[in-house]
């Protein structure tokens, strides 16, 4: 009844029922001491008064409290949701700026991302390493012949082969089309050899099949070491200056720092 529980009115009753014993007890007491009698209008007042100014002013107090935990249990609720939904933005946000910095093909970084990552390297790197540039061998025939599909699978394997030879340390992406760079962190010319001729080795063991006909991948690679400091750009420059020198040397091989690499054995 006028949006007031059931609850409410029964302390609200039970308060009332009390606060008449109380003025009835007082007055029933109170008034033999003072020589009176408790009786006639005196006695009505102490129980009308409590019904008319008690039940209501009661009623009213239980309601209000009861508003204020309802209120104070919906803002808890509420305080809850929040955070939940504060949570899951984070979340969403932490997905979207991975995925801002990831090729959606391959899971590599993105050529954005990973041209800033070799900035930031470059400011504090000291030591050696090696940047390698790896392109797929007629991709455009893989495409024309095999379709797309087969040219994105493709792709995904080369990129698998890459991610299986680096370490945490290294950092790789898709710079575009078929074009892979990775950064050797703390690699020299000599441990950059091995790894790049194991990528050339995995990448060419691919088993790729469209309609039952196998579909060759190789990629050939350009790499350039640095034995400390080094100018990201320059790097680049170099190490795809080398990987034209594999391409033109018969492709499914290694230049590094402009030598073209034997084959390593199997």
């Amino acid at each position: 009844m006028f949006g007031i529980g059931k609850n409410t009115w029964v302390k609200s009753a039970v308060a009332t029922v009390a606060s008449v014993v109380a003025s009835v007890s007082i007055v029933l007491l109170l008034v033999p001491l003072l020589g009176g009698h408790p009786d006639g209008p005196g006695f009505w007042m102490s129980v009308f008064c409590p019904l008319v100014i008690g039940g209501p002013a009661s009623l009213w107090q239980f309601h209000q409290k009861d508003i204020i935990v309802r209120q104070r249990d919906e803002l808890a609720r509420m305080h809850v949701e929040l955070e939940d939904m504060h949570s899951e933005l984070s979340r969403l946000h932490e997905d979207l700026r991975f995925r801002a910095r990831r090729d959606a093909l391959t899971g590599g970084l993105n050529r954005e991302a990973l041209f800033s990552a070799l900035g930031a390297l470059a400011r504090t790197h000291r030591g050696p390493a090696t940047l390698l540039v790896a392109d797929a061998d007629h991709f455009k025939r893989i495409n024309d012949v095999f379709g797309h599909l087969a040219g994105d699978e493709a792709l995904r394997r080369i990129a698998a082969c890459i991610a299986e030879m680096t370490t945490g340390g290294d950092i790789w992406g898709r710079i575009g089309g078929e074009e892979f760079v990775v950064f050797l962190h703390s690699s020299g010319a000599e441990r950059a050899g091995v790894i790049a001729d194991a990528i050339r080795r995995a990448v060419a063991a691919i088993d790729l099949t469209v309609d039952g006909k196998s579909v060759s991948v190789t990629v050939s690679i350009g790499a350039a070491s640095v034995v400390d400091a080094f100018d990201p750009v320059d790097l680049f420059r170099r190490a795809d200056e080398y990987l034209y020198r594999a391409k033109g040397g018969g492709r499914d091989r290694i230049v590094l720092d402009g030598r073209e690499l034997d084959p390593l054995p199997v």
